[in-house]
Order: structure tokens, then sequence, then C-alpha cells
């Protein structure tokens, strides 16, 4: 006999029959019954998100980034579209190290990050590097980590995601305080738009977005949109979502070059940049201040992103 019970399986390493995330399940019990850890000072964290490509998504997180900043908030941004990533040039920074190095210990984050020519902190995400769109767990609990320590020397840290409902964004956005959910007053974006939010709220019902319509052609259009995508998310997922603005086209945009600096502070008085400043506004209004603020520590952004990552 060796004493194991009938019928009871085990597993090398004598760890039992539970797999990873039932591991997961009971460690989080475990770390419950302990002293309750002391709060952490955390920025407000905000994920810029998309249905769609295409919509204007990182274009307004970096200006956003910038007019933060100026309005005297220690801001970083984190370019979350892994692979993908175009912050850097939206923001005129050349980066020699990305999170790609930083996710694999070659790296730490001070040596990550950069200074932009307007202010915020770049945290760049890396270029055309396919693996990166497939983040491993191991990966994904060091970027936990990593935006975790970030956020505790920064008022804002802007998260700017890939487009779509891929796991990695998903995550990022379920972790983050609010959701910017940035759209266009056309079908195909708005019913993109909804997958995002409809994903989002099978897992937690209390997210809170906001919603940015973007390439509105005639004034009010993109509240129009807006009232079109909250009654869906009303009727059929539960989701209230709130309106943050519209942002008019201009020609100025597509002008504008990249490797240039943003907009915002390149040509402040344009009009798109007047649109952006009324939305960075109205952003802190709706967010009760951008400012950091204590959090218990089972709240925060890295404990978070954590407690998500095992019902994904």
């Amino acid at each position: 006999m060796d004493g194991t019970a009938p019928g009871r399986q085990t597993t090398s390493g004598g760890r039992g029959g539970l797999g990873p995330r039932g591991r997961g399940l009971f460690g989080r019990l475990f770390e419950s019954l302990k002293a309750p850890a002391k709060p952490r000072r955390e920025a407000v964290s905000i994920a810029v998100a998309s249905g769609k490509g295409g919509t204007g998504k990182s274009f307004l997180a970096t200006s956003l980034a910038v007019l933060l900043h100026r309005a005297g908030r220690r801001t970083a941004i984190v370019d979350c579209d892994f692979g993908l990533a175009c912050d850097h040039l939206l923001m005129g920074v050349k980066p020699h190290l990305t999170l790609q190095q930083l996710l694999a210990g070659q790296a730490t984050l001070e040596q990550t990050l950069c200074t932009s020519p307007c202010g915020p902190r770049l945290l760049p995400g890396a270029s055309g590097v396919r693996r990166m769109a497939n983040l491993t767990d191991k990966e994904l609990l060091a970027f936990a980590r990593e935006l975790g320590n970030l956020a505790q020397g920064e008022d804002v840290m802007l998260l700017d995601l890939g487009a779509g409902i891929a796991p990695a964004t998903v995550l990022t956005m379920l972790a983050a305080d609010w959701i910017v959910l940035v759209t266009q007053p056309e079908i195909a974006a708005l019913v993109d738009a909804y997958a995002v939010v409809k994903c989002i709220a099978q897992v937690h019902d209390k997210a809170r977005f906001l919603v940015v319509v973007n390439h509105v052609s005639v004034p009010g259009r993109g509240e129009m949109a807006f009232q079109k995508l909250t009654e869906v998310a009303r009727q059929h997922v539960g989701v209230t979502l709130r309106y943050l603005g519209e942002i008019a086209e201009d020609p100025s945009v597509m002008q504008h070059r990249l490797g240039q600096l943003p907009l915002v502070a390149s040509d402040p008085e344009a009009p798109m940049a007047q649109s952006l400043r009324d939305l960075a506004t109205r952003l802190d209004e709706l967010c009760g201040g951008l400012q950091p603020r204590d959090v218990p520590a089972e709240e925060a952004i890295e404990a978070r992103f954590r407690q998500h990552r095992l019902f994904l």
C-alpha cells in the first residue's frame, strides 16, 4: 500500500489533480487569510480601446497624454498594441528598448521608459514582432507587475490597446479603472464597439466605459451614434455608457506626418486641438479628478490583472 486513498489521483511533485487555474484559485483563497497588505498609492489607469482598427485610438491616446502632462499631471502612456506598436512614431520617440525586452527580463522598467519631447513618458511596445501578439502566461504576469510598478510613480497611466478583443487586450481593459472606447458614426464601427462592451460585461458588469466618436463630419452626429450604441448596450448587456464627446474630421490630421510632434503640440490653435482639449477636460470631470489615490492592495491594478486572468 502506498497510502494513497482509493480513487484519488496524484501527479508528479505531489501537487494533486488541480490544473493551473485550480491551483490559482486555491492560492487566492489562502492568500485572503493572510494579514491585509498596506494600501498602495496608484495612478488612475485609463485603457483606450476600439472594436476595429483605424478609429484614431492611438492618435487620441497620445494626444491626451500630452494634454494631461501640460495640465500638470505626471502622465505615462503604455503602448499595449504588443506586436504592432506605433505610439513612438506619433510621439517623436526612437526607443532602443521595448516591452519585448522588459517582459523577457532583459531590461528594467526605467531602462525601457522613454521621455517624449512633449513631456509624457512612453513605455513602447514592439513593432512587427509576431510572437508578442500572443503573450505567454509568464509574460502576462510580468506585464501586470510592471504596470503596477509604473502606476506607483504617476498621476495618470494611459493604456493604448490594440483593436479588438484579443485575450491580452481584454485582460488589460478589465484591469483598468476606466475604458475610453473610440468608435466612428458608421454601423460597422458601432457593431464592433458593442462587441467590446459585451465581451467586457460578461466578466465585469461594473466596468466604466466612456465613449468617444471620431471622424464626425456633421456636428452632433457623434452624439446620435452614441445614443444608438448606449441603447443597445443597456438593453442587451445592462451596461450604462457615458459620453465623452466627438471629434470632427480635420484635414490637418491627414497632413500630419509620422515622427512629428503630436498635433496638440505642433498646432495648438487647430480646431482639432481645441476638440481634444475639451475631451481632456471632460475626462478629468467624469473620472472625478485625475489624481493618484490610495487603493487597497487587493484592488491595485496588478491584483485586478491577476484576478481577472483566472477567469478568461
